[in-house]
């Protein structure tokens, strides 16, 4: 009751739900890895590194456009020769393994990356005014015209603290005990 007052509580927004245009992005990402046997795998993982902006996907996209690059240059090369047992498996095999490889992590980094729990808000303390930003003044000497300048808000008047109240109450309390005392009467010290 006469603790310190609690911070208000302030709602969380509700998640939104998946957007058809984030599916849509999923769906033709795939789709190009998948439809051009691996030639395009690079193309959802040149996404995936644009938006998140992280050495290991823009690691993961060059690996995976050399790969593409390379069979890609293989295949010209070898267009007209017939190609033996060893070199089909291999050729598929790693085909195989390029659009599997890149359609998992796409679509898994891709959705880790929605479905990740918003950061909780910076602690403001209570009364806290946004809009009031502190300005800094600049090197020119002309004040920033896009911030507003920081007015303090107007002081309340200071309530009486409780313990002044109660130290005078005591020190009432105090005196007509001595009163009371030094009458002889039926006081404390009469008795």
């Amino acid at each position: 009751m006469y603790g310190p007052p609690q911070a208000p509580q302030v709602p969380q927004p509700p998640k939104s739900p998946v957007s058809g245009g984030r599916i849509a992005l999923l769906v033709l990402f795939s789709a190009l890895a998948l439809l051009s046997c691996g030639l395009l795998a690079w193309a959802p993982m040149l996404h995936l590194a644009s938006v998140t902006r992280r050495a290991l996907d823009w690691t993961l996209f060059g690996l995976t456009f050399l790969v593409a690059g390379g069979l890609f240059t293989y295949a010209g090369v070898t267009g007209d020769q017939e190609p033996t047992t060893a070199e089909s498996f291999i050729g598929v095999g790693v085909m195989v393994l390029l659009v599997a490889g890149s359609i998992t992590y796409y679509l898994v980094t891709e959705i880790r990356r929605f479905d990740r729990p918003a950061a909780p808000p910076a602690f403001r303390p209570p009364g806290y005014d946004h809009a009031a930003a502190v300005t800094v003044p600049s090197a020119i000497g002309n004040p920033n015209p896009y911030t507003r300048p920081v007015v303090p808000p107007p002081a309340a008047p200071a309530p009486a603290p409780r313990i002044d109240q109660v130290r005078a109450e005591l020190d009432e309390l105090s005196d007509l005990l001595r009163k009371d005392t030094g009458n002889g009467g039926e006081g404390a010290g009469g008795r």
